[in-house]
């Protein structure tokens, strides 16, 4: 059955979480969805539709990726093949035409002294002798390099004497080889050719024309010596389309996509469903699954937060139960209010709440973290961020260090300063137009404003329903003419003077080790306030005539020692905050009553009786629990003994105090307060100082002898 109720224990608040996790991540996505339109293709729009957030302009991204790739020119390599078959048809070229001028029989020319008709033969025999030569020679080139020679030149080849053939044919060799050793097309190759023979002319002091005899020969026989490179081609093409696509034509958020009459084309409609901005738009998976992954974790890191650090802080059901309404105060305004500006969900709203009844670390983990939440809604704008974050770091800071009623003005107006000049930043710093900048800081300066309003204003009802304490309830409770305060101080003086003077201590004391001063003083004032019902019972309001003195010492004991229980039940009936009731339950630990309890042994040992019980004399009440606890412990003990001894100078004082703190340490009356013993010596100090004032003294700072002291008798 145990077993049964411990998993149950476990069971329902991981449900109840689940759910709640569930229903917070439908609720952002949908919240961050935009106004729908019902819009078809080949409508015309009756709106002008503005982008909510950034997106990728697919269609104009494609064209233009296609034209980048369309625009690679193709890529064309050197062969290697081609280069070398040129060369070697050059070659071949030229060694069939030394065959050919090897074996034509060229006639001799006549012999000096031969007539005129002989002359005459003999040339014709040899002309008819270099024709043939020729005639084989351009057939050679024809048939077996397909190229065609013109007669002139095949003539001169094959009648070219032997010093000038030869010097032809090395150049057009030399000429070949430089030139296929480049990587050419065919505009390169007439150019890389044209520049040679060019530089040949130049180069030649006779027979200059050889130079063009060259030329022509190789302008036949060089071709170009790059070939289409296709899967070169294609990388190159899919590299220029891929660089666009990486770098895509954005729509930028708040650009409008379509103008009021616009025909919706197929492009368009796929944009608008691409925002999400139509109605017939399905739940985007991806976007879902996003923001299940932020809410998620912004929830995890709160939750280990508060387990880390405040576990103590929300151990109690009504305090996770506020700190759950104020973070969905905002969260649930934001999905209406970032429809007119991504800058006006209320985070300074929870900032404000949070630091004044959680603390300011608190405040500040916790407004980052719904700050991050509330993102999707606002179309993931960075101003918002920046806005959101300024905005309730100076909230929470101000808000952290309120000491008067009125301050809350002044949380007011930096809170939205602050806000406003973020958002004039991040205006300046984009670039943007003045009148959007105007736009968007109004708009911040009045969400700041409003934002902390609305969290001043709320302090009383959170205060209703979940009995809190914030600094503006402290100091509520810390006005004179507060009813329990006016009753102590009519019905009790004596009570409400020590009550003050226990307040000027605790307050010295708290601040001097950092623990809530406010809290301190206040709870001072109502430490004592179980003494309303029988004010009379107590010393300090007494005159004259002492009740105990006609009583039993275990009747007396009784009365003292159930004042703080008295004390909680009246502070709950005038709602006073628990923090105040704790410390007013606390305020004497499970301590003896020293007086009455040796008046019991002296009265036993005169009658002959028992010794008395020494539980029967004891507080039966918490030891304190907070440093603010122990620190009104220990000035309400100091400042009952100070009064009672009389002490006026500071020496006295100073070893009075420590014996009595020694023996609440004896006592372990501290053990549970988290103070230290450098915590301790500080507060020793701050209550010196105190009464260094009212004895009119200077304080002396203690030496080592001061800092040991014999533990006395319980107070």
């Amino acid at each position: 059955m145990k077993k049964n109720n411990r998993f149950l224990k476990k069971a329902i608040p991981a449900a109840l979480l689940i759910v709640g996790m569930v229903f917070l991540i439908l609720f952002v996505y949908y919240a961050s969805r935009p106004e729908k339109y019902t819009l078809a293709i080949g409508d015309a729009s009756p709106y002008d539709i503005v982008a909510q957030r950034s997106i990728r302009d697919k269609t104009e991204t494609d064209l233009r990726a296609q034209k980048a790739a369309a625009e690679v020119a193709p890529v064309m390599l050197r062969s290697v093949a081609t280069s070398d078959k040129v060369r070697f048809n050059v070659e071949a070229f030229f060694n069939e035409v030394d065959a050919i001028r090897v074996s034509a029989t060229i006639p001799p020319a006549a012999e000096p002294g031969s007539t005129p008709a002989e002359v005459a033969a003999a040339q014709a025999a040899a002309s008819q002798a270099r024709q043939q030569a020729a005639d084989k020679i351009s057939l050679m080139a024809s048939q077996y390099y397909q190229v065609i020679l013109t007669a002139d030149d095949a003539l001169l080849l094959a009648s070219l004497d032997e010093g000038r053939y030869v010097s032809i044919r090395g150049q057009a060799k030399t000429i070949t080889s430089l030139v296929m050793s480049e990587t050419l097309d065919t505009a390169q190759l007439q150019s890389s050719l044209s520049q040679k023979i060019n530089n040949l002319r130049a180069s030649l002091t006779y027979y200059q024309e050889d130079a063009a005899v060259v030329g022509r020969i190789l302008a036949l026989f060089l071709k170009p010596n790059v070939v289409f490179d296709e899967a070169a081609t294609a990388n190159a093409r899919q590299a220029a389309y891929d660089r666009v696509q990486n770098n895509p034509v954005m729509i930028e958020r708040g650009n409008r996509v379509v103008s009021q009459g616009d025909i919706i084309t197929t492009e368009n409609y796929q944009l608008l469903r691409s925002l999400d901005l139509l109605e017939d738009s399905q739940v985007s998976v991806q976007d879902l699954a996003g923001i299940a992954i932020l809410v998620i974790l912004a929830t995890i890191i709160g939750v280990a937060y508060i387990r880390r650090f405040e576990d103590e802080t929300f151990k109690q059901t009504r305090d996770r139960l506020a700190l759950l309404l104020i973070l969905l105060l905002p969260l649930l305004v934001s999905a209406y209010t970032t429809r007119i500006s991504t800058l006006t969900p209320p985070i300074g709203f929870a900032a404000v709440l949070i630091t004044a009844y959680f603390g300011f670390r608190t405040s500040m983990v916790l407004s980052l973290l719904l700050s991050l939440t509330v993102l999707p809604m606002t179309g993931f704008d960075p101003a918002f961020l920046m806005v959101a974050v300024s905005g309730s770091l100076v909230a929470a800071l101000f808000t952290k260090g309120v000491t008067l009623k009125n301050n809350h003005a002044v949380i007011i107006l930096t809170t939205s300063g602050a806000m406003m000049l973020t958002s004039l930043a991040y205006g300046l710093m984009m670039e943007q137009d003045w009148a959007r900048i105007t736009v968007d800081s109004g708009y911040a300066a009045l969400s700041g404003a409003l934002s902390v309003i609305a969290a001043i204003g709320i302090m009383p009802l959170f205060e209703m329903a979940f009995n809190a304490v914030s600094p503006l309830r402290l100091i509520e409770l810390s006005q004179p003419g507060h009813p329990l305060l006016r009753r102590l101080f009519v019905e009790a003086p004596g009570s409400s003077q020590h009550s003050m003077m226990v307040a000027n201590l605790a307050d010295s004391a708290a601040t001097a080790i950092g623990a809530n001063a406010m809290l301190a003083r206040v709870a001072s004032y109502y430490h004592d306030i179980g003494k309303l019902e029988s004010p009379m019972m107590f010393t300090e309001n007494q005159e004259g005539v002492n009740p105990h003195d006609n009583m039993q010492p275990e009747q007396s004991a009784e009365i003292i020692l159930a004042h703080p229980d008295a004390g909680v039940r009246l502070g709950r009936r005038y709602r006073l905050p628990p923090a105040i009731l704790r410390i007013i339950h606390e305020h004497h630990g499970s301590t003896a009553q020293a007086y009455f309890y040796r008046k019991a042994k002296k009265l036993a040992e005169e009658t002959g009786e028992p010794q008395p019980e020494l539980e029967k004399y004891q507080y039966n009440n918490p030891i304190p629990t907070s440093r603010e606890s122990a620190v009104v412990m220990l000035a309400d003990s100091i400042e009952a003994a100070m009064k009672s001894t009389g002490i006026t100078n500071l020496e006295d004082a100073e070893v009075l105090i420590r014996k009595i703190i020694k023996t609440k340490t004896d006592q372990d009356q501290l053990i549970q307060s988290g103070l230290s013993f450098r915590d301790v010596e500080r507060i020793i100090q701050a209550i010196l100082q105190v009464y260094a004032g009212h004895f009119h003294e200077r304080i002396k700072y203690p030496d080592d002898e001061h800092s040991v002291s014999q533990p006395a008798t319980a107070l």
